[in-house]
């Protein structure tokens, strides 16, 4: 039996840590999904602002130095989430914007 379950994918490599590193964030190779609807794609546009609102809440809203101690690993993390939240924003809008 397993002693240690993982889940999820390894964290790439900060390309500021290393230079030489082929992994470049927000390049990964994702399954594909059937496209959401102009309304699916609302709610979610909804939920993923509402993620992105607390993360940086978290990171920086309420001024309790929290982000700035974290460390350099914590941080680079914190915002590669931001930005992923932030292009899954921009695309869900696209799709549900009325054309």
């Amino acid at each position: 039996m397993a002693t240690r379950i993982m889940a999820g994918r390894p964290t790439p490599k900060s390309s500021r840590r290393s230079s030489n590193s082929s992994t470049t964030r927000g390049t990964t190779t994702k399954p594909t999904a059937p496209a959401p609807t102009p309304d699916e794609a609302r709610e979610l546009l909804e939920i993923k602002l509402a993620q992105l609102n607390s993360l940086l809440w978290c990171c920086y809203g309420d001024g309790n130095g929290w982000f700035e101690e974290a460390g350099e690993k914590h941080r680079d993390n914190m915002l590669w989430i931001a930005a992923d939240l932030a292009r899954e924003a921009e695309m869900l809008l696209e799709v549900s914007a009325p054309k």
